[in-house]
C-alpha cells in the first residue's frame, strides 16, 4: 500500500510539472522532470561545480583522523572501501565469452540497426550500444564511445553505485531523540519519507511515555547533510516547481506540498489549500473566483518559512505542486503538527539545532530497502530522490556531512573500482538535470551488465526499472514489447536516451542497450527511433 501511495504521489508530480512546460516541449510531451533548462553561454564548458572544483557553498573536504570517527561512520567508511576493492577484482576477471547469436545473426541486427539510425545522423549525434548481458559480448555499437547528455539516464549511475557501495538492504533512518526537554527530530537523508510516516513517529513517541508538558520545543537536526540545499546545476529561482526541490538531511514528501485552489462566490475570494498543512507554510492568497481557471501559484523564502502566493482566477479548481524553501523546518513544523494532533495539545515551537552526545534515542523511523527508495528515481524519474541518494554514498564514503563534492567523489572511486575511463564521464549533479553531464552509451551498458552478477548488490535495481507499456515514464511506450523491455528514459531540450535491457520471451536471454540522441531531432522523433531500435532488438531475440 505504501508503495502504491508513493508512486500515486510521484506521479502527481509528474503531471504537475509536465503543465509547466511551455510551446513545442509540452507538444513533445518531455519527460517532466527533466524541463527545459535554461541556455547557459557555452554548453561544452564545464561550469562551476564540476570535477572536483569545489562548489563556494560548501567548506574544503579534510580527511578525519580515526578520532574524528565514531563507530558507525568508521564502519560505514570500511564497508565502502570493501566494496569498491570487490567490485575492482570483478572487473578484471575473465574475457568476454562467445555470443549466444550466431554471426549470421549479429551481422542482420546490425544492418537493421544502421538501417534505422541512418536518417538521424544528419541532425543529431547519436550513441548505441548493445551487449549480450550473459555472455558480455557486444552485438552493436555506433559511436558508443561518444559522450553524450544522457539527461536522466544519469540515474542509472547513482542508482547503481549507491546499490553496490551501500547495498540493497541499506535503509535511511529518521529518529526522534529526547534531549533535556527538547525533542530532537535527526535526519538520515531519507528521500522517501512521507507524512504517514510522521505521524506514525508522532503515535509512537506519545506511547513511548514521553510527558509533552515537559518539552519546551522540537529541533531539527539536519547536520548529516551540509547546508547547501540546491547541488550544481539547480536554480532557487522561478516559482518553485516541484521537479527541482531542495534537497536536506531531514526532509519529508519529496520537498513539495499541494496547493488546492477552489472558486467560491462570483468575484469572491478563492479558497486556498496546502498540504500538508504546517505552521512552516503562509498562504498569502490574491486569486479571485472568475469565469476561467488562469492560476499562477508561486512559492519562495521569507526567512525560514515558505510563502505560497497565489494570484489570478479560478472558475472550479485548480491544483499545483511547489517545492518548499527549507527541508528541516517543513519536516520538523509537521512533526509538530503531528504531535500535537495525537496527543490533543497545541503545536510545539520549531527550531534547528543538533542532538548533543547525551540525547535519548525515544523511537525512529526505517525506510524501505535502497533499490525501493530508488525507484521513485527509476520509475518516475524524480530528481530529488537521485540527489539524496548521491549525498549519503557521500557522506557514508567520507564520514562528513553529505555533499555533492564528496558524493561526486564516490562516484569517481565508483567509476575507477569498475574499470571505466574517466574521459567518458562528466558529472554536475546525481540525477542528470544539466546541460554539462556526459556520459557514454557503452559505459551505460557497462552499468547494466552490474545488475546481472550473482553476488552483486544492483540486481535488486532490475525490478525497480519501469516496464515498457507499464509504468512511470514508460507507461506509453513500446507497448508491444509486451513487458519485456525494462528501461530508463531521459529527455532534456536537445537530449534524449532510453537505456535498459530486452529480455528473450523464455527468460533465458538479455540484452543491455543504451541509445543516446543529441542534436536537433525533436523529443518525439528521438522517441520514435529509440523504441524502432529497442523492437529490433525484440525481434533479434526472438
Amino acid at each position: 500500500m505504501r508503495r502504491l501511495q508513493t508512486a500515486l504521489f510521484a506521479t502527481s508530480m509528474v503531471l504537475a510539472s509536465t503543465l509547466a512546460v511551455s510551446g513545442s516541449q509540452a507538444a513533445e510531451g518531455a519527460e517532466a522532470v527533466d524541463q527545459v533548462l535554461p541556455r547557459r553561454a557555452s554548453p561544452t564548458q564545464r561550469p562551476a561545480g564540476l570535477g572536483l572544483d569545489r562548489p563556494s557553498s560548501e567548506p574544503a573536504s579534510t580527511i578525519p583522523t580515526a578520532a574524528d570517527l565514531n563507530t558507525e561512520a568508521a564502519r560505514w567508511r570500511a564497508t565502502v572501501g570493501r566494496r569498491l576493492a570487490s567490485l575492482s577484482d570483478a572487473a578484471t576477471e575473465g574475457p568476454v565469452q562467445k555470443p549466444a547469436a550466431s554471426a549470421e545473426e549479429i551481422r542482420a541486427l546490425e544492418l537493421e540497426l544502421q538501417r534505422l539510425t541512418s536518417e538521424a545522423r544528419d541532425v543529431a549525434d547519436v550513441g548505441i550500444a548493445v551487449r549480450e548481458l550473459e555472455s558480455g559480448a557486444p552485438l552493436f555499437s555506433f559511436h558508443a564511445d561518444q559522450a553524450l547528455n544522457p539527461a536522466s539516464n544519469h540515474k542509472l549511475l547513482t542508482a547503481v553505485a549507491a546499490a553496490e557501495l551501500l547495498g540493497a538492504e541499506y535503509r535511511f533512518t529518521t529518529e526522534v531523540r529526547l534531549d533535556g526537554d527538547t525533542l530532537v527530530l535527526v535526519g538520515d537523508g531519507d528521500p522517501s519519507l512521507q507524512v504517514e510516516d510522521l505521524e506514525a513517529l508522532a503515535a509512537r513517541t506519545i506511547r513511548a511515555g514521553i510527558d509533552l508538558s515537559a518539552i519546551t520545543s522540537i529541533a531539527a537536526d539536519d547536520t548529516a547533510f551540509t547546508a547547501r540545499r540546491f547541488g550544481p546545476g539547480y536554480s532557487s529561482d522561478g516559482p518553485g516547481w516541484s521537479y527541482l526541490a531542495p534537497s536536506g538531511a531531514l526532509s519529508l514528501q519529496f520537498n513539495t506540498v499541494t496547493v488546492s485552489v477552489r472558486a467560491a462566490g462570483a468575484g469572491q475570494p478563492a479558497r486556498v489549500a496546502v498540504d500538508p498543512p504546517s505552521a512552516h507554510i503562509v498562504v498569502e492568497n490574491h486569486a479571485t473566483t472568475g469565469r476561467r481557471d488562469r492560476v499562477s501559484v508561486q512559492t519562495f523564502a521569507r526567512g525560514d518559512q515558505t510563502v505560497v502566493e497565489v494570484r489570478g482566477t479560478v472558475r472550479s479548481a485548480v491544483r499545483e505542486r511547489r517545492r518548499i524553501t527549507d527541508p528541516a523546518s517543513f519536516t520538523a513544523s509537521t512533526f509538530a503538527m503531528a504531535l500535537a494532533a495525537s496527543s490533543g495539545s497545541a503545536p510545539l515551537p520549531v527550531h534547528r539545532a543538533a542532538a548533543s552526545d547525551q540525547a535519548e534515542l525515544v523511537t525512529q523511523h526505517d525506510s524501505d530497502p535502497l533499490p525501493e527508495v530508488l525507484s521513485a528515481a527509476l520509475v518516475f524519474s524524480n530528481n530529488f530522490t537521485s540527489e539524496q541518494v548521491l549525498r549519503t554514498l557521500g557522506r557514508r564514503m567520507s564520514a562528513e556531512p553529505g555533499s555533492w563534492r564528496n558524493g561526486h567523489v564516490a562516484l569517481e572511486r565508483f567509476w575507477a573500482a569498475i574499470g571505466r575511463d574517466k574521459r567518458e564521464l562528466t558529472f554536475e549533479n546525481a540525477s542528470g538535470y544539466s546541460r554539462a553531464g556526459r556520459l557514454t552509451a557503452d559505459a551505460i551498458v557497462a552499468l547494466l551488465a552490474l545488475t546481472q552478477r550473482p553476488d552483486g548488490q544492483a540486481k535488486a535495481l532490475l525490478p525497480m526499472l519501469p516496464a515498457a507499456g507499464r509504468q512511470g515514464t514508460m507507461r506509453n511506450r513500446l507497448p508491444r514489447a509486451r513487458g519485456r523491455v525494462r528501461a530508463k528514459t531521459g529527455t532534456l531540450s536537445g537530449a534524449s536516451a532510453l537505456s535498459g535491457l530486452v529480455v528473450s520471451r523464455s527468460g533465458g536471454r538479455a540484452l543491455g542497450f543504451s541509445i543516446l540522441v543529441n542534436g536537433k531531432l525533436t523529443a518525439r522523433r528521438s522517441r520514435r527511433l529509440q523504441d524502432r531500435l529497442v523492437m529490433a532488438l525484440v525481434h533479434h531475440l526472438d
